[in-house]
């Protein structure tokens, strides 16, 4: 049995994308038999077998791998600033690469740094710690990301069609910008669905005949959406990885993204576009027979992008 302490700035059931992925690793660790501690700066105590704590005394304590999903925020920073101060060996998940004094200072001082994107290696390989890299997969546990269709029923959408887009009405999201590209297309036999669970920055797009933006937490009509729709959409500037791709392709839903982080590295199974025009193009021209890809997208995340893939690359490091 193995002690493992995972560090996030706020752990599940608060939504979120760092809230779920990290309990994801730490209830496959707990399934797996191995001691599996949380030091998160938000949370709702300890959950399902993790043992959940904001007492950053713990770091004084042995473990057998210190897990940092990501830097540039909370308690990460807390514990990737005092790196050279802990004598647990640390792995550093980028997550989202950053030049930012953090992570300049983190990449001296861990001993693993975990790489999942091509921009994980490529920053690895340019600060030169590319013998620190180790591939660390992003992956969904398929027993919780599975949906059920009931979604276009139970919130009034009445076109044949549905595309979707969720994750929050946040700055990088650029839920107006593919609000307004929707619009300017012009389809009148699909609704374009948003869904996100915090407005603070006031983004979130006004609703139209085909655009309904929606304000969702319950993780199971997020799913419900992504089985329904005919098309997902990931419209960011900037994402860790985009879970919601491998979501998709574990709900048979075709997926159009921005071309970065895991749309990059996905791009084989679904369309990864450079410029507005490119996503225009595709939107109005959606053909709907994508039963080849679907399969092919299927198949890959089943066999390379589980929860247990990323486990077994955390575990393979001690």
């Amino acid at each position: 049995m193995k002690r493992l302490l995972y560090v996030v700035h706020r752990y599940a059931p608060f939504p979120g994308g760092s809230e779920n992925y990290v309990r994801d690793m730490a209830e496959e660790s707990v399934r797996r038999g191995h001691e599996v501690w949380v030091l998160s700066g938000e949370h709702a105590g300890n959950l399902n077998g993790v043992n959940v704590t904001s007492d950053g005394n713990i770091l004084g304590t042995p473990f057998d791998l210190i897990i940092v999903h990501g830097g540039d925020v909370g308690v990460q920073d807390f514990v990737l600033h005092n790196s050279q101060r802990i004598l647990s060996p640390i792995l550093f998940m980028l997550i989202l690469p950053s030049n930012s004094p953090t992570y300049m200072h983190a990449k001296d001082n861990v001993k693993f740094i975990g790489c999942s994107t091509h921009e994980d290696w490529e920053w690895a390989n340019t600060n030169q710690v590319g013998n620190k890299a180790k591939k660390v997969i992003h992956g969904i546990d398929p027993n919780i990301c599975t949906g059920v269709s009931g979604f276009k029923s139970k919130f009034g959408i009445k076109t044949p069609h549905m595309f979707l887009s969720s994750g929050g009405y946040w700055p990088n999201k650029a839920m107006k910008e593919l609000a307004d590209l929707f619009n300017s297309v012009g389809r009148t036999d699909t609704t374009l669905v948003l869904t996100g669970y915090d407005n603070r920055y006031g983004l979130m797009p006004e609703e139209s005949e085909f655009v309904k933006p929606l304000m969702i937490e319950d993780r199971n009509d997020m799913l419900s959406a992504v089985v329904d729709a005919d098309l997902y959409i990931m419209h960011s500037f900037k994402e860790g990885f985009g879970l919601v791709l491998l979501e998709s392709m574990l709900n048979k839903t075709p997926w159009a993204a921005r071309n970065n982080a895991g749309a990059r590295l996905l791009q084989d199974y679904g369309f990864a576009y450079n410029t507005d025009e490119e996503l225009f193009k595709y939107i109005r021209d959606f053909n709907f027979n994508k039963e080849e890809q679907i399969f092919k997208a299927y198949t890959h995340v089943n066999n390379n992008h589980l929860i247990k893939n990323t486990v077994d690359d955390i575990l393979g490091l001690i």
